[in-house]
């Protein structure tokens, strides 16, 4: 198994990917996905215009949302899943190689800034 990107923030990616892609289809097309609920679970005569168009419009607000909402869980567990490698090699480290890893980093600034 690869330890740069794991296996289950892999597939908490694709899923909210899925996700994200669903409900931003739902909200692109509110009218279509309605109708496909009503034919499928409401009675005939519960339509009404007027209702269908408040429902459209709703299903477009909360839609859009949602789907943000994935978008950004989606963006986090990506970045949280690509740092995975670098949060766990500075968990293993010891007090002495950090100190020392700071120590080269403040000589090679040093040594930057002289060059320059």
């Amino acid at each position: 198994m690869d330890d740069r990107f794991p296996l289950q923030y892999q597939i908490i990616c694709i899923v909210l990917t899925a996700l994200f892609v669903w409900s931003f289809v739902i909200s692109r097309e509110p009218r279509q996905w309605r109708r496909l609920y009503q034919s499928h679970f409401c009675k005939a005569e519960d339509f009404s215009v007027n209702k269908n168009k408040a429902i459209d419009e709703r299903l477009k607000k909360i839609g859009i949302i949602v789907s943000m909402f994935f978008l950004v869980a989606d963006v986090g567990f990506f970045l949280w899943g690509a740092s995975h490698q670098d949060r766990m090699k500075n968990e293993s480290m010891s007090q002495d190689e950090r100190l020392k890893l700071e120590e080269l980093k403040k000589i090679r600034n040093a040594t930057q800034s002289i060059a320059r």
